[in-house]
């Protein structure tokens, strides 16, 4: 090596006896031989003998290779956290504050009246419920027409339990502004983040009516919370207050126009899909295989249009919900997963009125194919007064149901889907009303999607009543146009 050759030399030429370049190499030593000596102050120097010199020669070697190796070390690691540095600042950034959002139009026509109830005239179907006027009584689901993402019905029709009634377009065929929609997110450190969505929802009203003070128009604040994500290393933990996401199901997650495959929500949506007022926790274990979260909320999991959620609470119990789930690595992944709440009953003031949910899902990815499915049931056990009719001082609910869907990406822009969903419940009020709904539902249609930004969704809906419910026109077509921003 040429740095044993310089060492070599300069260790030969500093020892003693030996000749620099300018003096007379060529004359003969005083002593020759491999023992010669130098007289000095302190006697006779012994010089180093070749093994010697290897062994200091190599001593240094090691020492420079050590060197080296600490100094590559050290700048290693400075090269590292600064790439930590950098990775952090970059996911930071773009989360210092965003707006994103969404544009949902389209046009529906509904079968019939457009609503999904008809009154049981006589008590000819139900006549074991002669104590609540016939008038009163009603055959279907007020809810079973939906004609977009946020299920909101083409009409309630003469309903007494879901009032409200914001599109009131008959069967008349309509183009429609179903929500602009602004989602808001910030960081407000590495570890806590805001969340918020807000549907502006454009609607009509009779300026006539002296009744009404507004317009039609109104704001839907979907949610707003905040979550920490602890700094754990076993697990992945995220805590969440405020007006949070359910934990029941799945259809939660994708039920917002963009999101959703279809363009209308399941005839159990209801139950699952509502984003109550509390807190909640979620861990994730073993690379987010298994998922645990639970919630205590004010009231249900249950949407706001139906009558048995409130957002403040008017009792003192509150309801725990809670789901776990397991990834199965088949496909892209199999999820199964179990759910259930347990409370006081919404909008009634009593602690020892109750109301519980249980379910069971599934979801798969297999290639091109995304396949899922729930399945509910649930009881709001109401509170009679005795010797009249029941559930008259809190109103009772005994409700069941399933979904099957399944949408297949034929192309990059085309996916065809289908979903079959049922529901059978009993909601009854005193004497004031009661609804019976025996249904199933074949939905089918298309969704485009065109670059990244527009989705178009087209699907029909045959609504199909269950005895002792008659079969009536109820079907829908819908369609609409997302865009997002």
């Amino acid at each position: 090596m040429r740095l044993e050759v310089h060492l070599v030399t300069g260790v030969l030429l500093a020892l003693p006896g030996a000749k620099a370049r300018g003096e007379d190499a060529g004359a003969p030593e005083a002593n020759p031989g491999p023992e010669s000596q130098v007289q000095t102050s302190s006697g006779p120097l012994r010089q180093p003998n070749l093994d010697e010199i290897v062994r200091r020669l190599e001593e240094t070697e090691r020492e420079l290779r050590e060197s080296e190796r600490r100094r590559g070390e050290t700048e290693a690691e400075a090269k590292a956290e600064r790439r930590r540095l950098e990775e952090r600042i970059d996911r930071l950034e773009p989360l210092q504050g965003r707006v994103t959002g969404y544009v949902d139009v389209g046009f529906f026509k509904v079968a019939g009246n457009g609503s999904g109830i008809r009154n049981d005239l006589g008590h000819l179907r139900l006549p074991q419920y002669s104590a609540v006027p016939d008038s009163w009584t009603f055959l279907g689901d007020p809810l079973a027409t939906a004609v977009n993402a946020r299920g909101e019905p083409a009409d309630t029709g003469a309903s007494r339990a879901v009032t409200f009634n914001p599109i009131h377009a008959g069967d008349a065929a309509s183009f429609i502004v179903n929500s602009l929609t602004l989602n808001l997110f910030a960081a407000v450190s590495e570890h806590l983040t805001m969340t918020g969505a807000v549907d502006f929802v454009p609607r009509s009203r009779n300026v006539s009516d002296a009744m009404g003070t507004f317009l039609g128009d109104f704001i839907d604040v979907k949610l707003a919370y905040l979550e920490y994500i602890a700094p754990l290393t076993r697990m992945d933990l995220s805590l969440y207050a405020g007006k949070i996401d359910s934990v029941l199901g799945i259809e939660y997650r994708t039920q917002d126009a963009p999101d959703r495959l279809t363009v209308t929500p399941s005839l159990i949506c209801r139950y699952t899909c509502g984003r109550p007022i509390g807190v909640k926790a979620r861990a994730r274990f073993f690379d987010g295989a298994l998922v645990a979260a639970v919630a205590v909320t004010n009231g249900s999991h249950v949407v706001e249009m139906f009558p048995f959620y409130d957002e403040i609470d008017v009792n003192q119990s509150k309801t725990v919900a809670g789901r776990l789930s397991y990834r199965i690595p088949v496909g892209a992944g199999l999820e199964l997963g179990a759910s259930g709440a347990y409370g006081a009953q919404d909008n009634q003031t009593s602690d020892g009125v109750k109301q519980y949910h249980i379910g069971g899902d599934a979801h798969l990815v297999w290639g091109d194919l995304d396949v899922a499915g729930e399945a509910v049931y649930g009881r709001a056990l109401g509170l009679s007064e005795p010797g009249e009719a029941p559930c008259g001082i809190a109103p009772c609910l005994e409700y069941r149901g399933a979904y099957g869907q399944a949408g297949y990406r034929a192309f990059n822009w085309l996916m065809p889907y289908f979903r079959s969903d049922w529901r059978r419940a009993l909601h009854q009020s005193g004497a004031s009303f009661l609804y019976f709904s025996d249904a199933v539902r074949f939905t089918g249609g298309l969704r485009f999607e065109i670059g990244t930004a527009v989705i178009v969704k087209a699907e029909y809906t045959r609504v199909r009543e269950i005895a002792p419910v008659p079969d009536f026109p109820d079907d829908v077509f819908t369609s609409a146009l997302v865009v997002k921003y």
